[in-house]
């Protein structure tokens, strides 16, 4: 495929692809991805704990369809969830991976994995894919991103004296009279356990906030990433006299308010909101261009990540119990006694639910699932 040719995915071919072994090799890519590499590839996908779905297409950098929106087409038509891994660049300007979870907790493995086989293979998908999908399945993918990116990690030694506990132990001046070597070990053997119980929280939550702080730079990536294929797609295309003008008009209305929102902010909770508005938008549009009335699509109460909330689940809200939009993973969940995948937002040294951190509009709103009128929850703001 040359720089000139425009990838024009069909959602509905890809999704059959995918239904048949959980992986679509664009024919465009044919020589790019040799016939070993997806052997082992398919193999990986299908020895996988939770389901998997791996989307090799020709999506240039910069494309007005994301890799997101990519996702949202195909995960329409497959109607299963799972974690997808789409494929964008080209042989000249080298490959990445972008991944997107439905009704599966994502709890960054994903994006570990896929950072560290970008930086091995950059030239060669079907390495990339392949490690990306070894690292992400081995189940030590955190591990192994640490040990890639030895600067990334956490510098210094168990032994720093920075945590405010004894350095000094055996300089002590131990009173003689008081005994017997027994009792000597056993206080300094209470201290040891004491220093590493505190030194873990310690470390535990600096390897959460480096964590954190990776999941928050990459929805701020995928907001930026999104927002912009709308702002392309309203650029290029015309209303005329066929077109829904209000429905357009809301479009706009959303895209502004995802811009704005990225200007002024970025905080996780407003990446995610600006990912709703533009997803908003972009549905808009469509209806726009095909001349149909549009209403927002409301995305799953407990994570608007999982995609539109296709049933509703009952749930104690600040307002008391209700019945909420969710999607059908979520549902699952509830129904059999246990909490959803809730999307959690983080904080200094922990994450909170969303619902429960405090981020308006969103928290209050569901990320528009309980008010879907956004946008005059914004103006509002």
């Amino acid at each position: 495929m040359s720089d000139a040719d425009v990838f024009e995915p069909d959602p509905a071919v890809i999704a059959a692809d995918l239904a048949d072994d959980g992986v679509h090799v664009d024919p465009a890519l044919d020589g790019v991805i040799t016939d070993d590499q997806l052997a082992q590839i398919t193999a990986l996908v299908a020895d996988a704990d939770s389901p998997i779905f791996v989307v090799a297409v020709p999506l240039a950098h910069g494309a007005d369809l994301s890799p997101n929106q990519l996702v949202t087409l195909v995960n329409r038509e497959l109607q299963e969830d799972g974690t997808f891994f789409v494929s964008r660049g080209s042989v000249e300007y080298n490959w990445s991976l972008e991944s997107t979870s439905y009704g599966v907790r994502s709890d960054n493995s994903d994006l570990f994995a896929r950072s560290v086989a970008a930086d091995r293979y950059p030239s060669d998908l079907g390495l990339q894919v392949r490690d990306t999908l070894e690292i992400y399945t081995s189940g030590e993918a955190e591990a192994v991103y640490f040990e890639h990116f030895p600067d990334r990690a956490e510098s210094g030694t168990a032994q720093s004296s920075g945590d405010g506990e004894p350095t000094q132990v055996l300089g002590m001046d131990v009173p003689v009279a008081i005994g017997v070597a027994a009792v000597l070990v056993a206080v300094l053997v209470g201290l040891h356990r004491r220093r590493r119980r505190r030194l873990g929280v310690r470390l535990k939550r600096r390897a959460l906030q480096r964590i954190s702080s990776a999941q928050t730079l990459e929805w701020r990536r995928r907001a930026e990433a999104e927002c912009a294929a709308l702002g392309e797609r309203i650029r290029e295309l015309e209303i005329d006299q066929r077109s829904d003008s209000t429905a357009w008009g809301a479009a706009l209305d959303h895209y502004q308010a995802a811009t704005a929102i990225l200007d002024r902010s970025e905080e996780a909770a407003d990446s995610i909101g600006a990912m709703v508005l533009s997803r908003r938008g972009d549905d808009a549009l469509e209806h726009a261009v095909a001349g149909r009335q549009w209403t927002p699509t409301v995305a799953c109460f407990f994570n608007p990540l999982h995609g539109p909330a296709t049933t509703t689940a009952p749930w104690e809200t600040s307002a008391g119990s209700r019945e909420v939009p969710c999607c059908r993973a979520c549902r699952r969940h509830i129904g059999r006694r246990r909490e959803p995948e809730i999307l959690d937002l983080p904080t200094e040294d922990t994450v909170v639910h969303y619902m429960d951190s405090g981020a308006e509009p969103w928290a209050s709103t569901g990320f528009g699932a309980l008010t879907p009128d956004l946008l005059n929850h914004l103006h509002h703001r």
